[in-house]
């Protein structure tokens, strides 16, 4: 979508987006996930040194970083959060295996109550996002601004790295003075 078109805004962009995911099978979105767990790993610069990494998931649409993913950083001495939801806000919590998870109102993993950390702690935040700019890493959200929120927080001094599948990725993507960029990314190829 070119940036000059009239219905280049980002409802536009998240409906096209959700329909380019939404058309694809569940096997294809698997194998996907399989093949960006792989590129992730082979990072090796990112999993050098252990600390506190931030993961999501748990939608169709999103690669699945629970089932293999986290075990094999807890393998290598990393400790991995997830975000429960305070009102507007994404508070990091600690989670030791799929035990510690439940699904949130929206449909993605939650940790159970347990003792927040403080988001200056977090070393690594994998980000997802409905879509991503190749250009300059130009994030948009589902919509709900937890994740701009976060990362505009001046205590998170973490390493973001987004996470999407390549179908997910666009030339350019409207944004405001409030969205965040992710230039470092990773995807299934």
């Amino acid at each position: 979508m070119p940036e000059t078109d009239d219905l280049w805004t980002k409802d536009a962009v998240r409906r096209s987006i959700r329909a380019r995911l939404k058309a694809a099978p569940d096997s294809t979105l698997r194998r996907w996930s399989d093949l960006l767990v792989e590129r992730l790993k082979a990072r090796t610069d990112l999993w050098e040194t252990p600390g506190i990494v931030a993961l999501f998931g748990g939608l169709r649409n999103e690669p699945d970083l629970v089932t293999h993913f986290m075990p094999w950083l807890h393998e290598r001495g990393w400790r991995t959060v997830f975000f429960g939801v305070e009102g507007t806000q994404l508070i990091p919590i600690e989670v030791k295996s799929t035990a510690d998870l439940q699904r949130g109102p929206l449909g993605v993993w939650e940790p159970v109550p347990g003792t927040p950390l403080k988001p200056s702690e977090l070393d690594l935040i994998l980000v997802p996002g409905l879509a991503f700019a190749a250009r300059d890493g130009a994030r948009l959200g589902r919509g709900g601004g937890y994740y701009d929120r976060l990362l505009g927080n001046p205590d998170v001094r973490a390493r973001l790295v987004a996470i999407a599948f390549h179908i997910q990725l666009l030339p350019d993507i409207p944004c405001e003075p409030h969205d965040i960029c992710v230039p470092d990314l990773v995807t299934e190829i």
